[in-house]
């Protein structure tokens, strides 16, 4: 309903130069099937870009991803949840240069008007 507020759980990956697009496919497929997870609202996972009238900002990330979750529970459940760790430990981990960025914050729910 309305005021409701959920957490969002936004990881920066930095994939290694080399990676085949094999292992990107199945990175996206295995942060997907994190929905799976309960109280997971919805997943979104691509890679970055910037267009000729951006500037990059991106600081060499290549890979974003973000989960909305019910609540701070729900997140404490999806960190030691055995879909988010084996994920994280076959799919992830072995395509990065350096450790993932990763921020959680509460947020009210706004959408837009569609067209």
């Amino acid at each position: 309903g309305k005021g409701e507020k959920v957490i969002n759980h936004v990881v920066l990956l930095k994939v290694k130069p080399g990676t085949s697009g094999r292992q990107l496919q199945d990175l996206e497929t295995g942060v997907q099937s994190l929905t799976a997870i309960p109280g997971v609202i919805d997943v979104t996972v691509g890679p970055t870009f910037v267009e000729r009238w951006m500037q990059d900002r991106r600081h060499g990330v290549t890979h974003a991803l973000t989960v909305r979750l019910e609540s701070k529970k729900a997140l404490k459940l999806y960190q030691d949840h055995e879909l988010h760790v084996q994920v994280g430990k076959d799919l992830i981990a072995p395509l990065l240069s350096e450790p993932p960025i990763a921020v959680d914050y509460v947020s009210s729910v706004s959408l837009g008007s569609s067209p």
